[in-house]
């Protein structure tokens, strides 16, 4: 009884035990599967962050790339700005030391105009003096002549006065010492005329070996500063009858070759503002003229003078001197400097190569053309309403139109500089 009383208590704890195993292997298994969920969240999560680190890494090693190839550009552009500058200030005292040689070649040159015009009233005066020598010699002539009448009077017995023939030898003499002066006088002017021409020739020589000089540094300095071109200038205008609204005009420089001072010279006056706060002056039937002026307002004007006269570009005028190309002739709505060579500009409204081109002038002689260096491309609109606008009686506008701003761009109309 005891023995089966037994075996029943180990069946029973058997029993029991086997749903104990049952419970701890199904809690077992559930911790796994959650410990296996929880591991593939975290791997996940892991996976995740690390996928997110490399992108964050990649783009910081790409920004750190930009950052050193912006810090590479801004230390190029930097550098360029020093060079520019070192650049400008040579460029300042090569124009400085051109200015001082064309001051002083223009008073060599007018010294020998002055001699030239000496020359040719000595010319005149030897002219006048030809005539009285032809004079005496034709009366010198006529004494010879009465000299051999005498003397065949004479051989015929029939002998003139003595006192006669005194005076006959005398004037005779006089006359042949007078040509005498007269021809060493002449011998004297035409040397002297000689020497002046080969003097001319010499500064007109030098005169242009240094015009062709100033011509190759400035399309030098126009190719380092503002490129090869095509050079394009934007002007930007205010009209008082609509003040609220930009107007603008766009210029296409003249090939680069064909007149490098004058274009260097107009790129400069654009980039440094000189026109900024000037004016269309004149509107003829012929032209519209533009300059660094503002009769509208003096305190204005006088600041705009104050510029031009500190950069140089009066009284003597912008251009170092004249360049006019019968290529790129005075024909509609091409751009010109005025006689002086500057800043006044004009704009052609109509052709005038007959009355701005190389012309001849009663009085004056042989005039050269007004300097021609640009076109219209855009703006023949504003150009049209400027030029329709109310006159005064001198063709001053009686309204204002004023330059607000004026730019060197690109072929697309963005600023170079």
């Amino acid at each position: 009884k005891d023995c089966h009383q037994t075996q029943n208590d180990y069946h029973t704890c058997r029993s029991h035990i086997s749903e104990e195993t049952n419970k701890w292997r199904i809690y077992a298994d559930q911790n796994i599967r959650a410990c296996q969920e929880y591991v593939e969240r975290y791997l996940g999560d892991a996976i995740s962050a690390y996928k997110l680190a490399s992108v964050g890494l990649s783009h910081a090693i790409n920004r750190s790339g930009e950052h050193e190839a912006l810090q590479l550009e801004l230390n190029h552009q930097e550098a360029m700005r020093t060079a520019l500058e070192n650049s400008n200030e040579i460029l300042n005292q090569e124009v400085e030391a051109l200015e001082k040689e064309r001051a002083k070649l223009s008073r060599q040159l007018q010294n020998f105009v002055i001699e030239l015009e000496d020359a040719q009233r000595d010319l005149e005066v030897r002219d006048l003096e030809r005539v009285e020598c032809d004079r005496n010699h034709r009366d010198l002539i006529t004494c010879e002549e009465t000299l051999n009448q005498a003397d065949q009077y004479k051989a015929n017995n029939e002998a003139p006065s003595s006192h006669v023939l005194k005076q006959l030898t005398d004037q005779v003499k006089v006359l042949q010492n007078q040509g005498r002066m007269k021809e060493n006088m002449l011998e004297e002017m035409g040397f002297t005329i000689n020497n002046a021409k080969k003097a001319v020739q010499y500064w007109k020589a030098k005169a242009e070996l240094l015009v062709e000089k100033i011509d190759s540094r400035s399309r030098r300095d126009v190719l380092k500063t503002y490129g090869p071109g095509p050079h394009y200038v934007r002007i930007t205008l205010s009209l008082s009858s609509s003040p609220d609204v930009s107007e603008n005009i766009l210029l296409k420089m003249a090939p680069l070759d064909m007149m490098s001072h004058t274009i260097q010279i107009f790129l400069n006056l654009i980039e440094e503002k000189i026109y900024v706060g000037g004016t269309f002056i004149l509107a003829r039937e012929h032209i519209l003229a533009a300059a660094p002026i503002d009769a509208f307002d003096p305190e204005n004007n006088q600041r705009l003078e104050e510029k031009m006269r500190e950069g140089g570009y009066i009284p003597d005028g912008a251009l170092l001197f004249h360049q006019y190309s019968p290529d790129y002739p005075h024909k509609k709505y091409t751009v010109g400097f005025s006689s002086t060579g500057g800043p006044l500009f004009y704009i052609n409204t109509q052709d005038n190569v007959e009355l701005h081109g190389p012309r001849h002038i009663d009085n004056e002689g042989d005039v050269e053309g007004d300097p021609v260096f640009a076109s219209v491309v855009e703006g023949f609109d504003v150009i049209q309403r400027i030029h329709a606008l109310p006159r005064n009686e001198d063709d001053s506008l009686e309204t204002r139109v004023q330059i607000v701003d004026t730019y060197v761009v690109d072929i697309d109309g963005n600023a170079q500089i």
